[in-house]
């Protein structure tokens, strides 16, 4: 009987100690919560633009650029650029300067990851927006 106390006790203590990110719900502001799961994300990737490398030839693999799948290639003329693409996937970039007569291929990988918590009632999402770092230094 002793035994059956001890872990009535403990169940009520663990029932009444799990708490939500937010403990009063009564004067919540939602707005910060996105309660719809993301179907893209955003990853920025930064370049090197200079008078050698106006132009930079970028390609965008799902999965490793050695035996990923292509999936964009674009010749960007800005610093920095956005690409929307699914979460949840590892994505591998590519971007191909000139230094006088050699070529120098920058590689660099990231992935969108999705993270959920409880606003009260609600489940939120949330998401990482990577940098990818394709410049030359």
């Amino acid at each position: 009987m002793q035994k059956i106390s001890i872990l009535l006790i403990c169940i009520l203590f663990s029932l009444f100690s799990c708490k939500s990110k937010f403990d009063d719900c009564t004067d919540q502001d939602y707005a910060s919560c996105n309660t719809e799961q993301p179907q893209t994300g955003r990853i920025t990737i930064l370049l090197t633009i200079n008078q050698e490398n106006p132009a930079i030839p970028v390609r965008v693999y799902e999965g490793n650029f050695e035996d990923g799948r292509l999936v964009r290639e674009d010749t960007l003329r800005m610093r920095t650029f956005n690409y929307f693409l699914t979460p949840e996937k590892d994505y591998s970039f590519t971007a191909t300067y000139k230094d006088g007569t050699s070529t120098i291929m920058a590689i660099d990988g990231g992935r969108i990851k999705v993270s959920t918590y409880r606003m009260c009632e609600l489940r939120c999402y949330d998401m990482n927006n990577p940098e990818i770092d394709l410049r030359l230094y």
